[in-house]
């Protein structure tokens, strides 16, 4: 191994797949190899792919073509390679590994020398950090075909995972994110406790660092860990929860475990508790069995929801899922047309979500400069919106207090607070 043996992780897809190529960096590091600097070809090059939807594959094919013509070793890895292997073999390409596989892949790459020290290893950007808890899922939704391409379900330890945590906060992470393909699943392999009870510890263990949950089932989110949310230093306020339809057929159809009229029930229980509470979904249009009629019901639903962000996708039938033999007869131009529609909805919405920020004093992490601003930073809030700021002594993954005066081009505008102003105090 030489000097100047590099890698380079490009991840497409969720976060359980951007927490699992984290995974794969800390292996390349301690065989040696250091992380190749912007705009250098890398000796190593892992692409780590998403077959969720036809386009998440579209991507990643394109993505392996790209880093296989630059001329580095290239593996290719995730739920893509487990769909379907062929799409990838392409000239260049030095291996294919699956899911299960994956979690040695780094020592696959680069087996471990004794004459190879290990590079320290920090996470790229610090500023938001995944940990994944768990792995897996077995709810078999009609048109997902991710159980069937990750690993069977199992949950981390506790104790591994506070580990984890732990050396994240003396790297200077300003939040942790818990993730998982079926969070709300979780339960420690020794104890049997549950997310709520992994949660609480966790906020102890990464203090002064945030802590958010990735997306989770609403049939998942139990008072234990609404509790926790409404804690004044809790969980940050904000729930990802899928929604997909707010038809109660094509609910039925997706094998999804719940009715609208209950999903609006328990999100208005978890809002009494958590006033202000930020809440994103994600929303599938096109689906075989949705009809204008059963399009428009989601529509209302989503407006009864009052979202600050929402996730819209066109159903793409994947193979081997129960979906698959209902074909795809909603035409390209009307999925577009209704993602459109959905689109708008969510503008107006987050706008309305938005503009109840201004004014308030509220915490912000630095994610780095403002793409295209000169002078500007990009923050995040609690809430999981946007906030930009003037450009200060702040570093990222700083966690400071700013005041919202505006929403701009679906941002909040404001300022870093100096001194303490007479705002009111998010």
């Amino acid at each position: 191994m030489s000097e100047a043996d590099t890698y380079r992780v490009t991840t497409l897809g969720c976060r359980v797949n951007r927490a699992d190529s984290l995974a794969i960096e800390r292996q390349l590091a301690g065989a040696g190899y250091r992380r190749a600097a912007p705009g250098e070809v890398p000796s190593v090059w892992v692409v780590n792919t998403c077959a969720v939807t036809g386009e998440g594959m579209r991507k990643s094919r394109k993505a392996v073509r790209r880093c296989a013509a630059s001329g580095a070793r290239v593996f290719v890895t995730g739920c893509g390679v487990d769909f379907d292997a062929e799409a990838f073999g392409v000239e260049g390409v030095e291996a294919l590994t699956g899911n299960a596989g994956k979690a040695g892949i780094g020592g696959s790459v680069a087996p471990p020398r004794h004459d190879a020290p290990g590079v320290a290893w920090a996470p790229e950007d610090l500023t938001r950090v995944p940990v994944k808890v768990q792995e897996g899922c077995e709810r078999r939704c009609s048109y997902c075909i991710v159980p069937h391409v990750r690993p069977d379900p199992y949950s981390r330890s506790m104790r591994e995972v506070l580990s984890e945590v732990r050396s994240l906060k003396g790297s200077g992470v300003g939040e942790v994110i818990l993730c998982g393909i079926d969070l709300g699943s979780y339960r420690d392999p020794d104890t049997g406790a549950d997310l709520a009870a992994l949660a609480e510890r966790v906020l102890e263990d990464a203090a002064p660092a945030w802590v958010r949950l990735s997306s989770i089932e609403l049939t998942d989110v139990s008072d234990e860990l609404v509790e926790l949310i409404a804690g004044e230093q809790g969980l940050c306020p904000h729930l990802h929860l899928p929604l997909q339809s707010g038809d109660e057929v094509v609910l039925r159809d997706m094998a999804r475990s719940y009715r609208p009229d209950w999903f609006l029930e328990r999100l208005s229980a978890v809002r009494e508790r958590v006033p202000g509470i930020s809440i994103t979904t994600d929303v599938m249009v096109g689906f075989p069995t949705e009809g204008d009629e059963e399009f428009e019901n989601t529509t209302r639903l989503l407006e009864a929801m009052r979202v600050s962000r929402v996730h819209v996708f066109k159903y793409s039938p994947r193979r081997g899922t129960a979906a698959h033999p209902m074909g795809d007869p909603v035409d390209p131009a009307v999925k577009r047309s209704r993602a459109r529609v959905v689109r708008e909805i969510a503008a107006r919405s987050a706008l309305r979500f938005q503009e109840g920020l201004v004014g308030r004093i509220i915490p912000v992490l630095v994610e780095g400069e403002m793409p295209g601003e000169p002078g500007s930073l990009f923050t995040r809030t609690r809430w999981f919106t946007g906030m930009v700021i003037p450009t200060g002594r702040q570093r990222t993954g700083e966690i400071l207090e700013g005041v919202a005066d505006a929403v701009e081009g679906g941002l909040l505008r404001g300022e870093a607070v100096v001194q303490p102003r007479r705002r009111k105090v998010g």
